[in-house]
């Protein structure tokens, strides 16, 4: 006996059925092409060598290609069979569809192209800067590619002291247009410092998400500074024009990150040095000061003095410490200055010590002086004049 099914009940198997059939990718030309308001797909296309039609539904947000299309081209969509079951209307249920042949593709990229740049998507006027060092940056790319290991080995052998997070994405494919623009908008979250978008070189087609509109417009609307490296010196995509830095390669991109920041740690070494150089001639200053008063020190403070500089000047061999190393330097500055502060023979009487002096030279010993012998007593804010009567020798 026949197997007996509702409508509804024949129907779902029959999308069921169809839908086991997988991705395919039928070629033809668009002879009707509609967007509803919601999103909507809805084109026909036709076989020109046959009287046969085929009807393509789908949903515009998730639907790759879409913008580079127009009635009377000869595309390729791709998709997946289904019968819809409340119509009985069998479709092919898209994810992309791109003209056919490289001078369709062409074309068609040229006029988005163009269509962008009068919009101001490519000002360098708009374009972000990256901050003057970057330490934590993100790096969108196809797991285990070429792309990430040429990247990745940039990095490694430059030494680049960078906090560096991985978001793999599909670059190609049914998935990566969507992967790509969720990933984006994720780490433009993340409070990066910049985020690198890279992928390895490709014919048009290839590189059809990365000359998508959408990726273009979500790039262009990010906070955060986006460098862009796809495939060979020769590719070029849509992304490349409107990120912030272009560079013609995935090894260009990390070695322009690692150029960025060498820069400015040079320019740190520079003020190091020079910070160097004004304190010692500070220090030389100070120790003069100090040795016409106090000899037996003098050579002592100024060994430490040349320790604490010679830490300075070790800077330059080892960038990466350089801000936890000048606070420590500026501390032991600090120390050093309240110890030669604390030496002046002024700030000692401040503390009420006084300095006693016969005939003009300062008494150090008790037994250079005697009963009725005038003295001078220099405290602070001034000078007691007096006579010994009695002296009483403790030692």
């Amino acid at each position: 006996m026949e197997p007996r099914f509702s409508v509804s009940q024949f129907n779902n198997m029959i999308d069921l059925t169809l839908k086991g059939v997988g991705d395919v990718a039928v070629e033809g030309e668009i002879t009707s092409l509609n967007v509803s308001s919601k999103g909507g797909v809805n084109i026909v296309i036709k076989d020109p060598k046959e009287s046969a039609v085929l009807n393509i539904s789908g949903y515009a947000p998730r639907v790759e290609g879409l913008n580079l299309i127009a009635e009377g081209m000869q595309v390729v969509a791709f998709g997946v069979p289904s019968l819809w079951s409340a119509g009985g209307r069998f479709s092919l249920t898209i994810y992309k569809i791109i003209p056919m042949g490289a001078g369709a593709l062409k074309e068609a990229y040229e006029k988005l192209k163009a269509a962008l740049k009068a919009e101001g998507l490519f000002d360098e006027s708009r374009k972000r800067p990256l901050p003057e060092i970057v330490t934590r940056a993100a790096l969108i790319t196809g797991k285990d590619s070429a792309a990430q290991s040429d990247f990745l080995k940039i990095i490694r052998e430059n030494k680049v002291g960078i906090e560096l997070d991985l978001y793999n994405v599909q670059v190609q494919g049914k998935f990566a247009e969507q992967e790509i623009l969720q990933a984006l908008s994720y780490v433009d979250t993340m409070h990066y410092d910049c985020i690198f978008l890279v992928r390895g070189g490709g014919s048009l087609e290839d590189l059809i998400t990365f000359n998508s509109e959408k990726v273009a417009r979500q790039i262009f609307a990010m906070k955060t500074p986006v460098i862009v490296g796809v495939g060979h010196e020769k590719d070029e995509s849509i992304a490349d024009f409107v990120a912030d830095i272009r560079a013609s390669t995935p090894s260009q991109a990390a070695y322009y990150l690692f150029m960025h920041n060498q820069q400015f740690l040079e320019a740190q070494e520079l003020k190091l040095e020079q910070m160097a150089s004004s304190l010692r001639l500070q220090n030389s200053k100070a120790l003069q000061y100090i040795s016409q008063r106090y000899k037996g020190i003098a050579s002592i403070l100024r060994l430490r003095s040349e320790q604490v500089f010679r830490k300075v000047e070790a800077l330059s061999a080892n960038l990466k410490e350089y801000k936890s190393s000048i606070a420590l330097v500026s501390q032991k500055l600090i120390s050093l200055i309240r110890i030669l502060n604390s030496l002046d023979p002024q700030n000692v009487l401040h503390r009420g010590y006084a300095i006693v002096r016969s005939k003009g030279k300062i008494i150090k010993d008790i037994n250079s002086l005697n009963v009725g012998e005038d003295i001078d007593i220099k405290v602070n804010k001034g000078t007691i004049i007096s006579k010994i009567l009695k002296l009483n020798n403790d030692g």
